[in-house]
């Protein structure tokens, strides 16, 4: 766990300070200087783009992951990573054909509720294929176990183009409309980056020739399309379909609530980006051991951090929302469903490296296809009746259901889990703080009441944590700062 502790750290600082701009993104100037409308415009786009992006990439983002480590030759990689680049313009070429071709039954279809989409179709696509290639080459570095500055620029160069653009509305340079425009040049500048530090990292000689083992490549890329498009569409679908039954400005407020709760998810994403290289490696050796005790630690120590990050949303939620507009109120059930949603993909820990990098994704695809399903049935069956709640309701039974059946098929197949004793102690000391500090108030200014109800919680939390002893990673680190 020695280089997982050391770049998640990394990854997990760099994580916390794009969500620091996010929240000075979303929570201040958004909310303060773009209309509800075209807050809520933003969110659609981005969120439709990335449920396409998953297509546009043709999956090669998985696909390098999973095999690079088996090709030994440097002629064979470099054939390898040069017909990567390519084969998702096998996917762009023909998309963007029909896009020009059926570009008004397209505008029509994604403006039937609200107008303002309409003139979206392409930045919504250009945005989709600029994501596709940011995370090819940002897998072109977590192969070579490199993963700090792409997640740099996945975590906060977006966010912080989008605070120099906000600044600009906020000033008058630009309008609210060339805000939203302004999303592709920070995409696309993105991924120019992004692919300097991917060829910096390793410079292949360009080869096409043919790779072994490619109808496999082709199958699992294939298959790859249908897990990320699963994956994407049970956490970006709501935003989408909010847009079919609900005015735009109900995204504007579902962001906010959104965004809160992701907070979450956090560790994870810290995490993530080293552990699918690392289990990708030990399944291609066959060293299935250090597979399951990846696999128990980090969920334990993804449980008790993203635990910690619950109680602070949770408890303090309320107080939070006195500092915004009345309207916004109506998503605080929805930060209470997203918060389970993020905590129950924290608690499966390295479950989807371990899918994705082993022959096991082709059931699971099926399984996350159906679940996909179910989510949509339940967008039109509530959101219509519920409205932003039932867009949180269907999100949250739908992945929830997807997570834990993964985490069951992996076990059926593998005989191997995520949980362990200390896992269950932490889910019962979460629940416990909940009870205990969900209604606790100190009769003060929000902002204040926050900061003193985060440092009880905060002490309370760490004190029980170091005498259960529920992680020697978490107490070694607490050891080391908190002697």
């Amino acid at each position: 766990m020695g280089i997982v502790i050391k770049q998640s750290g990394w990854n997990l600082a760099i994580t916390a300070g794009g969500f620091i701009l996010g929240a000075l993104n979303v929570l201040l100037l958004a909310t303060t200087y773009l209309d509800d409308e075209y807050y809520g415009l933003w969110g659609y786009v981005l969120s439709t783009a990335f449920l396409l992006f998953p297509l546009m990439s043709f999956g090669i983002n998985n696909t390098l992951v999973k095999f690079y480590s088996k090709y030994e030759d440097k002629n064979e990689r470099d054939a390898f990573l040069t017909q990567m680049l390519l084969w998702p313009l096998l996917i762009i070429i023909p998309a963007f054909i029909l896009i020009y071709v059926f570009y008004d039954p397209i505008r029509l279809f994604i403006a039937s509720k609200n107008q303002i989409t309409s003139d979206f179709v392409w930045p919504i696509a250009i945005i989709a294929v600029f994501q596709a290639y940011f995370e090819i080459f940002y897998a072109w570095t977590k192969v070579h176990m490199k993963t700090i500055g792409g997640n740099f620029l996945k975590e906060v160069f977006y966010r912080a183009g989008a605070t120099v653009m906000l600044v600009l509305v906020a000033l008058d340079y630009i309008t609210q409309i060339q805000f939203i425009y302004s999303l592709v040049l920070i995409y696309g500048l993105r991924v120019f980056i992004m692919k300097m530090v991917a060829f910096k990292t390793y410079m292949p000689q360009w080869q096409l020739g043919k790779i072994k083992a490619s109808r496999d490549l082709i199958n699992y890329s294939v298959l790859m399309i249908v897990a990320g498009s699963v994956g994407t569409a049970l956490l970006d679908l709501d935003k989408f379909m909010i847009n079919d039954y609900l005015i735009i400005d109900n995204i504007s407020w579902y962001n906010v609530a959104v965004f809160i709760a992701t907070v979450i998810a956090v560790p994870a994403r810290g995490m993530a980006q080293i552990m699918h290289p690392l289990t990708a490696g030990h399944f291609n050796r066959g060293e299935m051991n250090a597979v399951e005790n990846l696999y128990k630690r980090s969920s334990l120590n993804l449980s008790i951090i993203a635990g910690f990050l619950v109680i602070i949303i949770i408890c303090n939620v309320n107080e939070f929302y006195e500092l915004m507009r009345p309207e916004y109120r109506v998503g605080i059930p929805v930060v209470i469903l997203i918060a389970i949603v993020k905590y129950a993909e924290s608690l499966l820990g390295s479950n989807n490296a371990i899918l994705y990098n082993s022959d096991l994704y082709r059931v699971t695809l099926w399984l996350g296809l159906l679940l996909a399903i179910v989510a949509v049935l339940l967008n039109m069956w509530l959101i219509p009746i519920y409205g932003l709640m039932g867009a949180a309701i269907s999100t949250c039974v739908a992945y929830v259901m997807y997570a834990f059946a993964k985490a069951f098929y992996v076990y059926h197949q593998l005989k191997i889990h995520p949980w362990t004793a200390q896992t269950t102690q932490s889910i019962v000391l979460i629940l416990v703080f909940i009870a205990v500090f969900y209604f606790w108030d100190f009769n003060c200014h929000p902002v204040v009441n926050i900061a003193l109800k985060s440092i009880l919680l905060c002490g309370s939390y760490i004190l029980i944590v170091r005498k259960l002893k529920l992680s020697q990673e978490i107490n070694e680190l607490l050891k080391k700062y908190i002697p």
